[in-house]
Parts: structure tokens; C-alpha cells; sequence
């Protein structure tokens, strides 16, 4: 709620009011200077936004690159540990942590950021666990055949 009485009139107008408000020899303020005020982080220029966010984005595709590795070896340790299907779901969530890297390298490089390292690196860790589905899958199938 304002302190000021809905009359603003009669203090526009008096003079003992504009001395509150000027200091000694200053000037007022001209709607001018607004172009030299110090914009906030929100308000970037376009370039530096995008820059800003493709280099978040590649260092997500690195940090998800070296993540789903590890959730890969920790579910398989965890299975032979004897933890149960649980271990299982933690191993099967490193394809899904290589293709959101992959994509965040492709965000990156919307952006205009180079994110080679992120994207080739989800790349392998999405080859790597194929090729080891595919292998435990011959192994089922020539178990299953010896019967």
C-alpha cells in the first residue's frame, strides 16, 4: 500500500518536495542514459546467450559420456554381486544416458559450440553396449540350441 495520500498533485508542485529530490548541482536524469545501464544475466545479447548455452550443453554430453560407462559396469558388477533385476535396470540406463548425450551434442552445436568430444564419446559408450547385447544374445541362442 503506498504512503503516499492519493493527492500527488500538491506535492508536484512544492517546492520543499523537489529539494528531496535533487542533490546539490545535479541534474535530473534523461530518459537517454537507459542505453548505458549494465543489463542483467537474463537479458544477454542473443550471442553470448547461445554461446553460454551450447557450452553448458557440451560439457552435459561430456558429463553424460563418462556417466553412462559407469552405470553400465556398476549395474553388470552389482548383477554378479547377486543384487538382483534392480542391478539390471541401473546397467540398462546407459543407452538411455548416451542418447541424451548425443542430443545435448547436438544442442551444443546449434549453438555454435564444437562438441566432438561429448558426441563421439556417447557414440562409442551406444556401440559398445550394442555389442555387448549382441553378444549375450549368440551366447542365449547357442545355449538354447544345445538342448
Amino acid at each position: 500500500m503506498s504512503q503516499l495520500p492519493q493527492n500527488n498533485e500538491d506535492f508536484d508542485y512544492d517546492p520543499e518536495y523537489a529539494k528531496l529530490y535533487q542533490a546539490d548541482d545535479s541534474l535530473q536524469s534523461e530518459a537517454d542514459d537507459t542505453d548505458e545501464w549494465p543489463q542483467p544475466a537474463s537479458e544477454l545479447p542473443p550471442e553470448v546467450q547461445g554461446a553460454q548455452d551450447g557450452k553448458r550443453a557440451a560439457n552435459f554430453s561430456l558429463l553424460l559420456g563418462f556417466l553412462a560407462p559407469l552405470s553400465f559396469f556398476l549395474g553388470f558388477w552389482l548383477l554378479v554381486q547377486g543384487l538382483g533385476p534392480s542391478s539390471l535396470m541401473i546397467s540398462l540406463a546407459a543407452p538411455v544416458l548416451n542418447i541424451l548425450g548425443i542430443w545435448q551434442g547436438r544442442v551444443a552445436q546449434r549453438h555454435g559450440v564444437r562438441a566432438l568430444e561429448g558426441r563421439s564419446l556417447n557414440g562409442l559408450g551406444l556401440c559398445f553396449f550394442i555389442g555387448i547385447a549382441a553378444l549375450f544374445m549368440y551366447i542365449a541362442n547357442a545355449l538354447s540350441q544345445i538342448n
